[in-house]
C-alpha cells in the first residue's frame, strides 16, 4: 500500500492496513516563552540586500517554532515599526512547513516600504523523501494538531517580538500569508487579539470543500480525528470571530484555490465586520497574482492602517 500522502495526491481510497494505523500520544502543551530557559536575543544581523538586515533565530527545542527569521528596515533608528507576520506557504494543510530560500520574495516587499518582518516555520513538517512512511504523516499531522494549525507557532513568533525586537510597535502587528499560509492568517486574526490586521491572498477558507470528500475520507481512515480538526481549523467556521480589518485577494483563473471559498468567506466575515477589503483580479492564476499585484497592494493598504504619514522608503532592489 502506498503512504497516505501518495494516496492523498493520486486521489485513492485507504484500506485496512490505513485504518490499522494506531494514533501517537498527545503532544504537551506549550509553555509560553516567559516560562522557557535559554531564549536568544536577536544577535547580529546580516545585509540581505541593501536597505534590508536578517537575523535568523534559532529557538530551544521545548518551543513549538523553531526558527524565526526577522527583517529590519536598516534605517529604522529607535522608530517604533509595524511588524508582518507570516509563515511559509505550500502546507497541505494537515502538516506543517519549514522556512525556506522560496519564501523570501513575499517577505522582502513589507520591509522595503518600512515594516518589519517575523517570518516563523510551522511545526509537524514532512520529511523531505518522494513518499513520506503513513507514520511519518501521523507524526506530523499530530504536531500540526497540537500546534492549531499553526497558531500556536504565530503566537510563539508574537511573543518573541515583543519581547526581543525592541523596534516592533505592539499595537501595530499584522498577519500575512498565501495560500494555506494565508489560511493560517486567518485563524491567527481570529483567534490572537494582539494581531490587529489580516491580509491574506488565496487561502483555503472551507478545508474539507478544497480537499473534496473522498480525500477526506481517506486521511479520516488514518489520521484519527482528521475530519474534526479539518472543520474546526476551517476559516470559515470562525469568520464572525476576525474583527479586525482584513484585505482578502484572490485571482479569477487560480487553478489551485477555488475563488469562490474567497468569496463566501468575505459576506460571512462582513456580515459582522465591516472593514473588509476583497480583491479579486482576472488574471495571474495562484502564485504571480500574489506577488505581482496581492502583495503591492496590501502593502499600501497596511500602510494607510498603520498611519504611514510619509512615502514608503525607496530602497535598491
Amino acid at each position: 500500500m502506498k503512504p497516505i500522502l501518495a494516496l492523498l495526491l493520486g486521489g485513492l481510497l485507504c484500506g485496512a492496513s490505513c485504518q490499522a494505523l494506531k494514533p501517537p500520544p498527545p503532544a504537551p502543551p506549550f509553555k509560553p516563552l516567559a516560562e522557557l530557559p535559554n531564549v536568544p536575543d536577536l544577535g547580529p544581523a546580516r545585509w540581505l540586500e541593501p536597505g534590508v538586515l536578517f537575523h535568523e533565530v534559532t529557538l530551544p527545542r521545548e518551543q513549538p517554532t523553531r526558527k524565526l527569521w526577522v527583517y529590519l528596515p536598516e534605517r529604522a533608528g529607535t522608530e517604533k515599526l509595524p511588524c508582518v507576520f507570516v509563515a511559509p506557504a505550500g502546507s497541505n494543510l494537515f502538516t506543517g512547513n519549514a522556512l525556506g530560500e522560496g519564501d523570501r520574495p513575499e517577505h522582502l516587499p513589507y520591509v522595503r516600504a518600512g515594516f518589519a518582518v517575523v517570518a516563523y516555520e510551522l511545526d509537524g513538517p514532512l520529511p523531505e523523501t518522494p513518499e513520506p512512511a503513513d507514520a511519518q504523516v501521523v507524526e506530523a499531522f499530530n504536531s500540526f494538531r497540537a500546534a492549531e494549525a499553526g497558531v500556536s507557532n504565530a503566537r510563539m513568533a508574537i511573543d518573541y517580538a515583543l519581547a526581543k525586537i525592541p523596534q516592533v510597535d505592539p499595537e501595530k502587528l499584522y498577519a500575512a500569508g498565501h495560500s494555506s499560509a494565508a489560511t493560517l492568517a486567518l485563524l491567527v486574526a481570529e483567534r490572537e487579539p494582539r494581531v490587529k490586521a489580516c491580509a491574506a491572498y488565496a487561502p483555503v477558507t472551507d478545508i474539507e470543500a478544497h480537499l473534496g470528500a473522498a480525500t477526506v475520507r481517506t486521511l479520516s481512515s488514518g489520521l484519527k480525528g482528521f475530519r474534526e480538526f479539518a472543520r474546526g481549523n476551517s476559516p470559515l467556521t470562525g469568520a464572525a470571530h476576525l474583527r479586525c480589518p482584513l484585505f482578502l485577494f484572490t485571482a479569477d483563473d487560480d487553478s489551485v484555490v477555488e475563488p469562490a471559498q474567497s468569496a463566501r468567506f468575505a459576506a460571512a466575515v462582513g456580515q459582522l465586520n465591516p472593514a473588509v477589503t476583497y480583491r479579486r483580479v482576472p488574471g495571474g492564476d495562484h502564485y504571480d497574482s500574489m506577488i505581482n499585484e496581492g502583495v503591492p497592494s496590501a502593502v499600501e493598504w497596511l500602510r494607510g492602517l498603520a498611519g504611514a504619514a510619509r512615502p514608503a522608503p525607496r530602497l535598491p532592489r
